[in-house]
């Protein structure tokens, strides 16, 4: 196995202590979802508790059982909200649904009056990402029914912002304006609306709760600038073997590469297969001991060819370490060269990789 992630849980709490502080008086939710974005949610998830996190968001109510094994004293909110068969699950493992259409409200105040008492649950308005949410028709047949909010506790209205990443925001401006007016139909409560960006444009963006998710695990969550907040993220790999090229010979599958006689190449044990995209062929730059080095030829499901020809010789010796993603290259340029994000990315990443964690609860 020669792909290591290694995932610093120090700097991934600082991260959270920090955002935490800058969004005051908001509360700071962390979105664990798809596995906390790759990195592994047994880990990610009692270091954002140690870090003082106490609520928690999930994609699926599947995820949210996993969730509430790891950590008993968290509140844990589940963005598809309540599903066929799932309505038994939320209330044995004390999980809140995001109702998001007429049919999942009615469902949960039917089911929250066969309890004989009132259920939690977070209310998200769709302001315009046009995705999950009650937009006016459907709040208004919401309304139609007071009786079924009668049976609602809730814990918070929410929205999602489109594209509170862009310079200006001015879409995130409009979704706010148009959700200040929808949620006052409704009976009061407090407000959920910054996602990572949305929450570190600050003032308004925040709401009382904000749900933060790429920032924390060292991702940037606007389209330009530095990320906010430190790495989190390490990929290194393993060179398998080292080549000193005589005379002209192509490189990988499809021949789309040729090198060159006095070329040196090496060849790294890390593909798709574990989270390296096959879109970085011929596009990919890595690093060995802080020398930057091309991808060439195509990248394969477990390997990854590199010309190392500017690179000591010491340093490209079978078992040699190569930086994929850390000091000297970022997640984004990593998903910029791909031609994606760094959501992707992390989710992208392979089950079969060694994960190593750094710090944590135990050593604070």
């Amino acid at each position: 196995m020669s792909t290591l992630i290694t995932i610093d849980l120090d700097a991934l709490m600082a991260n959270y202590r920090s955002c935490a502080k800058r969004l005051q008086p908001a509360t700071c939710a962390a979105v664990v979802k798809a596995d906390a974005y790759g990195l592994g949610i047994h880990k990610i998830a009692p270091a954002l508790f140690a870090a003082g996190c106490r609520q928690f968001f999930t994609a699926t109510h599947r995820e949210a059982i996993t969730l509430r094994a790891v950590l008993p004293g968290a509140e844990i909110f589940v963005f598809e909200g309540i599903t066929e068969g799932s309505i038994e699950h939320f209330c044995q493992h004390d999980l809140v649904p995001v109702l998001h259409s007429p049919a999942q409200v009615i469902r949960w105040a039917a089911h929250a009056c066969s309890l004989g008492k009132p259920l939690p649950a977070v209310v998200q308005i769709d302001t315009g990402m046009t995705r999950l949410g009650l937009g006016r028709p459907e709040l208004e047949e919401v309304l139609k029914r007071p009786a079924d909010l009668e049976q609602l506790t809730i814990r918070y209205v929410m929205t999602h912002f489109a594209s509170a990443d862009e310079p200006g925001a001015e879409l995130a401006k409009e979704q706010l304006a148009r959700f200040d007016r929808l949620r006052r139909l409704l009976p009061p409560a407090p407000t959920s609306v910054g996602n990572s960006a949305g929450a570190l444009l600050g003032g308004k963006f925040t709401g009382d709760m904000v749900r933060v998710g790429i920032a924390l695990y060292g991702g940037n969550p606007f389209a330009q600038g530095e990320p906010p907040f430190a790495p989190v993220l390490r990929i290194q790999s393993k060179i398998l073997q080292f080549r000193q090229i005589h005379e002209p010979v192509t490189v990988g599958y499809g021949a789309t590469y040729t090198a060159e006689a006095g070329t040196r190449l090496a060849t790294v044990g890390t593909g798709y297969a574990d989270g390296y995209p096959w879109s970085l062929s011929n596009k990919g730059v890595a690093s060995i001991g802080g020398h930057r080095v091309p991808v060439v030829g195509r990248v394969s499901m477990d390997m990854v060819m590199l010309d190392v020809t500017s690179v000591p010789e010491a340093l490209v010796q079978p078992g040699c370490r190569v930086d994929l993603i850390g000091p000297g290259i970022s997640l984004e340029e990593v998903a910029q060269l791909a031609g994606t994000i760094n959501y992707e990315i992390l989710t992208g990443l392979g089950q079969r990789a060694r994960r190593k964690f750094l710090g944590g609860p135990t050593s604070t």
